[in-house]
Protein backbone atom coordinates (compact mmCIF):
# COMPACT_ATOMS: atom_id res chain seq x y z
CA UNK A 1 0.00 0.00 0.00
CA UNK A 2 2.74 2.31 0.71
CA UNK A 3 4.63 2.03 -2.86
CA UNK A 4 0.55 2.98 -4.60
CA UNK A 5 0.80 5.87 -1.93
CA UNK A 6 4.02 7.09 -3.16
CA UNK A 7 3.09 6.50 -6.79
CA UNK A 8 -0.23 8.69 -5.82
CA UNK A 9 1.78 11.49 -4.85
CA UNK A 10 3.82 11.39 -7.78
CA UNK A 11 1.30 11.09 -10.16
CA UNK A 12 -0.17 14.34 -7.96
CA UNK A 13 2.93 16.49 -8.03
CA UNK A 14 3.50 15.38 -12.12
CA UNK A 15 -0.31 16.57 -12.98
CA UNK A 16 0.51 20.09 -10.95
CA UNK A 17 4.03 20.49 -12.85
CA UNK A 18 2.49 20.01 -15.96
CA UNK A 19 -0.54 22.07 -15.02
CA UNK A 20 2.01 25.11 -14.11
CA UNK A 21 3.99 24.79 -17.17
CA UNK A 22 1.29 24.96 -19.57
CA UNK A 23 -0.05 28.14 -17.88
CA UNK A 24 3.25 29.83 -17.40
CA UNK A 25 4.07 28.71 -21.57
CA UNK A 26 0.81 30.75 -22.01
CA UNK A 27 1.37 33.07 -20.41
CA UNK A 28 4.16 34.30 -21.81
CA UNK A 29 2.67 33.26 -25.06
CA UNK A 30 0.13 35.92 -24.70
CA UNK A 31 2.14 38.85 -23.12
CA UNK A 32 4.87 38.38 -26.01
CA UNK A 33 1.70 38.82 -28.83
CA UNK A 34 -0.07 41.59 -27.07
CA UNK A 35 3.26 43.53 -26.22
CA UNK A 36 5.71 42.68 -28.51
CA UNK A 37 5.24 45.46 -30.73
CA UNK A 38 5.00 48.31 -28.02
CA UNK A 39 7.10 47.95 -25.61
CA UNK A 40 11.27 48.80 -25.58
CA UNK A 41 13.62 46.08 -24.07
CA UNK A 42 13.87 47.09 -20.49
CA UNK A 43 10.20 47.10 -20.33
CA UNK A 44 9.80 43.24 -21.94
CA UNK A 45 12.17 42.11 -18.89
CA UNK A 46 9.02 43.37 -16.65
CA UNK A 47 6.10 42.16 -18.69
CA UNK A 48 8.30 38.97 -18.09
CA UNK A 49 7.91 39.33 -14.58
CA UNK A 50 4.20 39.99 -14.85
CA UNK A 51 4.15 37.47 -16.91
CA UNK A 52 4.67 34.44 -14.13
CA UNK A 53 2.47 36.19 -11.74
CA UNK A 54 -1.01 34.56 -13.37
CA UNK A 55 0.29 31.13 -13.61
CA UNK A 56 1.14 31.21 -9.87
CA UNK A 57 -2.19 32.39 -8.83
CA UNK A 58 -3.90 29.78 -11.05
CA UNK A 59 -1.72 27.31 -9.88
CA UNK A 60 -2.84 27.99 -6.30
CA UNK A 61 -6.26 27.89 -6.98
CA UNK A 62 -5.89 24.76 -8.97
CA UNK A 63 -4.04 22.91 -5.96
CA UNK A 64 -7.08 24.07 -3.83
CA UNK A 65 -9.66 23.71 -5.53
CA UNK A 66 -8.71 20.42 -7.83
CA UNK A 67 -5.92 18.40 -6.37
CA UNK A 68 -7.10 18.21 -3.07
CA UNK A 69 -10.43 16.81 -4.37
CA UNK A 70 -8.76 14.62 -6.67
CA UNK A 71 -5.86 13.37 -3.85
CA UNK A 72 -9.35 12.93 -1.87
CA UNK A 73 -10.41 10.40 -4.52
CA UNK A 74 -7.74 8.69 -6.06
CA UNK A 75 -6.56 8.22 -1.90
CA UNK A 76 -10.11 6.67 -1.08
CA UNK A 77 -10.00 4.53 -4.16
CA UNK A 78 -6.14 3.18 -3.22
CA UNK A 79 -7.35 2.64 0.15
CA UNK A 80 -10.51 0.64 -1.08
CA UNK A 81 -8.54 -1.73 -3.34
CA UNK A 82 -5.89 -2.43 -1.26
CA UNK A 83 -8.45 -3.50 1.94
CA UNK A 84 -10.25 -6.17 -0.53
CA UNK A 85 -6.94 -8.28 -1.24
Amino acid sequence: MAERLFGLHILIIIIIIIFFLVTLGCSIFFTMVIFSSRVSGEQAGNLMVLALVPPSILTVVFLHKVAGKLYDRLNGATIKTSLKK
